[in-house]
Formats: C-alpha cells, sequence, structure tokens
C-alpha cells in the first residue's frame, strides 16, 4: 500500500511475553534507582540508633507465667476501702509472676500520662526529629495551672527541650508538658503513637493539668510501656537510660517510694487530681531483683485515704514480690 496525502500509516508493535516485560520493568527501575541515588548526599534519612523494636503492638514485652494469687488476696483485702477503687498491676519479667487487680479499666491519668509523652518525646529525637538543645516558645495557650514553675515565666519566654523534658517529670511541671506535646504535633500526634505501641487505655483528651480526669490510662498500660522500655523497645539504649535516669529523680516521694524497702531504687511517676492519685515505676530490690509496678486509686475529691492505700499497697507489693510464701506484711484495720 503507498500512502497518500491524507493517509495515516500506523505499525503495530509486537509486545513482549509477560515474563519479558516483567525483567524489563526491574531492570529500569534498578537503573531509576541507582540515578536518583547519586544525587542524594550521604547519611541522609538515615539514623545509626534507630531502636530495633522486637515486638508488635500485640505482643507483650514480658510473659505472665504465675498469678501471685495469695499477693493478690491481701492487696484486695487491703484495697475493700468505701469509696475507694483501685487497680494494681504488677510483674517481674525475669520470673514472669504477676498480679492483676482491675488493671485493664479506664482511669484518669493525672500526670501519669507523661510517661507515654516522655517515650514519645524520645522517640522523635532518636529519629532526629527533635533536638533536645532547641529552644520551646512559652505562648498563653500552652500555660498550665497546678504543678510546675515555668508558668510563672513571661509569655515569650524560651525554654530549651531539655528543661522542659525534665521540668515535665522531675517536679511535674504541667506548662513543660503542654509544650512539649504541642513540638510532637499535638494530642492527637500522640494518641496514634500511643495506640499504635499497644496502649490501648491511653489517650490524651485535654491539655495539663486536665483536673476532670479526661485524659486516660490504665495500670497495665502503664506496666506495659515502662516493659518495652526496661527491655530495650521503643528507644535506643541512650534514650533508655536518660529516661530511667529522670524518672529516678521524681521529687515526689510519698506514695510508690514510701512503701518501698530502703536501699530499693525506683524510676516512677507519680499522678494526683482530686478524683485520682497513683504511681507507676521500674522498682530494683537491694537484692537485685526488678518489678514493675503500677497503683492507681480512684476516690472521693482529694481523700487523703487514697494517698495512704497507694502506700500500703506498695509495701505488700515489695514484699511479696521478693518472696514465693505469703507476705510478711500484716494488714492493718
Amino acid at each position: 500500500m503507498v500512502p497518500t496525502k491524507n493517509s495515516v500509516v500506523v505499525n503495530k508493535i509486537k509486545r513482549l511475553p509477560p515474563g519479558q516485560r516483567l525483567l524489563r520493568s526491574a531492570a529500569l527501575s534498578c537503573l531509576c534507582t541507582c540515578i536518583l541515588g547519586s544525587f542524594i548526599p550521604a547519611g541522609v534519612g538515615m539514623h545509626t540508633e534507630e531502636p530495633l523494636v522486637t515486638t508488635t503492638a500485640n505482643e507483650l514485652p514480658f510473659q505472665m507465667q504465675e498469678e501471685l494469687t495469695e499477693l493478690k488476696r491481701l492487696v484486695m483485702a487491703k484495697a475493700n476501702q468505701p469509696k475507694l477503687h483501685a487497680g494494681v498491676f504488677v510483674v517481674e519479667p525475669e520470673s514472669g509472676r504477676y498480679l492483676n487487680l482491675d488493671a485493664n479499666q479506664y482511669y484518669s491519668a493525672a500526670s501519669m500520662i507523661k510517661v507515654p509523652v516522655l517515650v514519645k518525646l524520645l522517640t522523635a529525637m532518636d529519629k532526629g526529629l527533635v533536638d533536645p538543645a532547641e529552644d520551646l516558645i512559652l505562648r498563653p495557650d500552652l500555660i498550665g495551672g497546678g504543678s510546675g514553675y515555668l508558668q510563672w515565666r513571661p509569655v515569650g519566654s524560651k525554654v530549651s527541650l531539655k528543661e522542659a523534658m525534665e521540668s515535665m517529670i522531675i517536679v511535674s511541671d504541667n506548662t513543660a508538658t503542654n509544650m512539649i506535646i504541642d513540638r510532637l504535633g499535638g494530642m492527637e500526634a500522640c494518641n496514634e503513637d500511643f495506640e499504635r505501641w499497644g496502649l490501648y487505655r491511653t489517650y490524651l483528651n485535654d491539655w495539663l493539668p486536665d483536673l476532670a480526669g479526661t485524659n486516660k490510662t490504665s495500670p497495665y498500660d502503664l506496666v506495659q510501656l515502662l516493659a518495652k522500655i526496661d527491655k530495650g523497645e521503643l528507644v535506643t539504649a541512650e534514650s533508655r537510660s536518660r529516661m530511667l535516669a529522670i524518672m529516678e529523680r521524681t521529687r515526689t516521694r510519698t506514695l510508690l517510694p514510701a512503701g518501698i524497702a530502703p536501699g530499693s531504687k525506683i524510676s516512677h511517676k507519680t499522678g494526683d487530681i482530686g478524683r485520682l492519685v497513683g504511681d507507676t515505676g521500674i522498682v530494683t530490690t537491694p537484692g537485685g531483683q526488678r518489678y514493675l509496678v503500677a497503683v492507681q486509686v480512684e476516690r472521693p475529691h482529694n481523700d487523703r485515704r487514697a494517698n495512704e492505700l497507694v502506700r500500703d499497697l506498695a509495701r505488700l507489693i515489695d514484699e511479696g514480690i521478693k518472696q514465693n510464701k505469703k507476705p510478711a506484711v500484716a494488714l492493718s484495720k
């Protein structure tokens, strides 16, 4: 056929078989990757200290092998007080011994919510997303009453992220906490990570101090998070050491620390609002045993019996976890 002025010749190209087309696509993809890679500076997007997360959200960082039934009986008897409701979770990771008393319910988090916020901050530091030396600006909408001294600084003051991080835990500074939450992208960004870590009863709903108790967590969630950190998950070894060292300096010593044996070490964080008081931490006994504990007590407004109950339960737990037999602690009336 001889083409005319107004005709178009269409040459049909024979398609390659599927297998050959796949090989051709793979080769082109590899070539493009090599070309693009040559324009990216070495080291961009790489983090040499990225932690190795060895469990998924649905996997526990500890084994629950043996329930401490006698200790639980004593704890239940002590906690059985009018208008007080205690949630308790304890685990000794090495042995798998544990105690669970209403630990999977929702409780007001109070300042114990600062533990997952701290972990969120440390993960951002590990990834190079934030720098502990950077300055945060004190805005009026981030000022929180109650605990802490940053609320008294002039609006517009600069606060280093390191100072805010330490103040959030050591003196339970609510303004520092709000500044950190804001820097991390807000409450929703924090909640997404909490859920991803398997903390299904832990979330932020309001800025600190949240006196209404709308921020939630549970004793089980708190211990599970501490266990992940203690096992070397979620954060780097350096951040793990930093976190435990900061929590060891918590100034409020009237709850769990008041009930554990002299010579024990505890990295912990307390919480205290009108409707709830609690404490959570990692305890190392003088004999080298290590256990994780969280106690939350709901109460009538500012009922000081709840504070005493946390101390009493700490004594029972500390004695009970150190032996297989009945804890040698008498119940007071």
